[in-house]
């Protein structure tokens, strides 16, 4: 793995190494195969991106060394509860002990590890702390990985929650499940940006989620912009950021610009907006804000 990782990246066609790993024998054996993996790379001279992921149940010793020598390190979830994972991963260890205490234990290490690093070329967990939870296995709802992704992104202060929409396979238990459909996944890529990015709490998508806790097959700003008149139309003038980034078609980058345009001008009509974002994009957020001139015949064709 090391020479043929380490071939690649010197013929410049590979950046980056994604090691993961199956579940042979105990997860110290398995993470101790790994490491030797990352220790011959760097010992090499490798200084590419090395994104590892950590066996459930691995000992605490064994993560700051993944941590010193990995730029991202993560464990996978599974699922977003402990009676799904039980349902889907019954030979994978406890929710609790076996995956989120090393979720802990990872971002603790990692911590530690930048707070002693001085400049490193790489590795270090410098990218950060990751995870997957599958979608779809079990009798799971948009709003369980929801809830679950808030509190990765808040108490655990993850850089990425990874998505895996449920495939069945021939011979296996689950083969006559249902597949996730990807736009179902594609739904909750996008929450999981807005509750990340965007300072969308798990609340907003209460009154996004149907009865059975299911997103509709929606961008989910358009959907809260659909269902909370409240709030919609927006007055940019006063709107603080994480507002003006809940209005669909906006993001950071033009959230600030009209913060920073609206020191100098009042944003009154369509003409003001149009030269601070053009008028294109202006027609698309225009239903949404505040204008003394909507331009409605233009904007509605």
């Amino acid at each position: 793995m090391a020479e043929v990782t380490l071939h690649l990246w010197k013929e410049r066609k590979i950046m980056g190494l994604f090691l993961s790993s199956s579940v042979s024998k105990d997860p110290d054996y398995i993470t101790e195969k790994q490491l030797q993996v990352l220790r011959t790379l760097r010992r090499s001279g490798y200084t590419g991106y090395i994104h590892l992921r950590i066996m459930p149940g691995v000992s605490r010793s064994y993560l700051r060394e993944a941590i010193e020598l990995s730029d991202r390190v993560g464990v996978n979830l599974e699922a977003p509860n402990k009676e799904i994972y039980n349902e889907i991963c019954p030979d994978k260890g406890g929710f609790k002990e076996a995956i989120l205490k090393r979720l802990e234990w990872i971002v603790d290490e990692t911590k530690k590890a930048r707070n002693e690093m001085y400049k490193p070329r790489f590795g270090y967990g410098r990218a950060g702390v990751d995870t997957q939870m599958i979608v779809g296995a079990a009798d799971d709802n948009d709003w369980h990985h929801l809830q679950m992704t808030e509190q990765l992104y808040q108490k655990f202060n993850l850089r990425r929650v990874y998505y895996s929409g449920f495939e069945p396979l021939f011979h296996t238990p689950l083969e006559d499940h249902v597949a996730c459909s990807p736009s179902r996944e594609y739904r909750l890529y996008q929450s999981s940006f807005l509750l990340r990015d965007y300072g969308f709490t798990v609340g907003n998508f209460s009154s996004i989620v149907d009865d059975q806790g299911f997103l509709p097959n929606l961008d989910p700003k358009l959907a809260f912009a659909e269902v909370n008149p409240d709030i919609f139309p927006m007055n940019l003038n006063t709107a603080i950021y994480h507002d003006i980034v809940k209005i669909p078609h906006i993001g950071p980058i033009t959230a600030k610009r009209i913060i920073r345009a609206r020191e100098k001008i009042k944003i009154q009509y369509a003409i003001d907006l149009e030269r601070i974002i053009g008028a294109s994009f202006a027609r698309k957020v225009n239903p949404y804000i505040e204008l003394k001139d909507k331009r409605l015949t233009e904007f509605q064709k």
